[in-house]
């Protein structure tokens, strides 16, 4: 009998701009885990009350806003006990994190958020991470530095689903790379993750935001959702 699988949601929620679009997208979607990007550690209470999850968090900046300081990162919200979990940083580290702007994200640590979870018996290893960052879609010879070494940290992971904001768009030589040792879960027939109507750039044709899997994991049933964030969400159904 097959067990029932496990369902993950990804979505960068550009900050604490967006709670009353995201917040019920999550209620209604019902997943078991949550795999979040840019956000702010004064919000997770707010989400784990509002999603009745707990979390592990990775600092990548403090950032500065009017009089605040205010650390951000990645966040993965679990409603099923969360087994293992660590944070590997392949730019920078959490000790220190930068601390600046909100228009400098090449001043911005950059980690691996690594959780384990138990459902019905199967263990599902879900890595979180937000890439480096380019201005023009490009990779740069920052981000060939920093995949070699997020390569190295996962090669340390014997079998993990890998989601995330890339900031390396589809086709380009840092999403291929990725690609080509880790299945690309993103359907083929997806132009963009960048919603037009919310992202400050507008319309970008660029898929940056990932869902990549290893040969023991199988990935069913994505879906992408748009009008929550500047990103669009990703859902997926995850069996082992």
């Amino acid at each position: 009998m097959q067990t029932d699988p496990l369902k993950i949601v990804s979505l960068n929620i550009e900050k604490d701009k967006h709670f009353d679009r995201i917040i019920p997208f999550l209620k209604k979607q019902q997943p078991d885990v949550v795999l979040l990007q840019e956000v702010f550690s004064k919000d997770i209470p707010i989400l784990e009350e509002a999603l009745g999850m707990k979390h592990k968090f990775a600092v990548m900046k403090v950032l500065l806003r009017e009089e605040e300081q205010l650390p951000f990162g990645i966040a993965t919200f679990s409603s099923l006990p969360i087994t293992k979990s660590y944070t590997a940083y392949f730019n920078g580290d959490g000790a220190n994190p930068p601390i600046g702007p909100q228009g400098d994200p090449l001043k911005t640590a950059r980690a691996i958020s690594v959780a384990e979870v138990i459902k019905e018996n199967k263990t599902y290893c879900l890595v979180n991470t937000h890439f480096t960052w380019t201005p023009d879609g490009q990779a740069s010879d920052l981000q060939h530095q920093d995949l070699h070494t997020l390569l190295k940290l996962l090669s340390l992971l014997p079998e993990f689903i890998l989601c995330g904001d890339f900031n390396a768009p589809r086709g380009k030589a840092i999403f291929d790379k990725i690609a080509s040792l880790y299945k690309d879960n993103i359907p083929l027939d997806v132009t963009t993750t960048i919603d037009k109507n919310l992202h400050r750039a507008g319309d970008l044709q660029l898929v940056v935001d990932g869902l990549f899997s290893t040969p023991e994991y199988r990935v069913e049933s994505v879906k992408l959702f748009d009008n929550l964030s500047d990103h669009y969400a990703i859902s997926a159904k995850v069996f082992v």
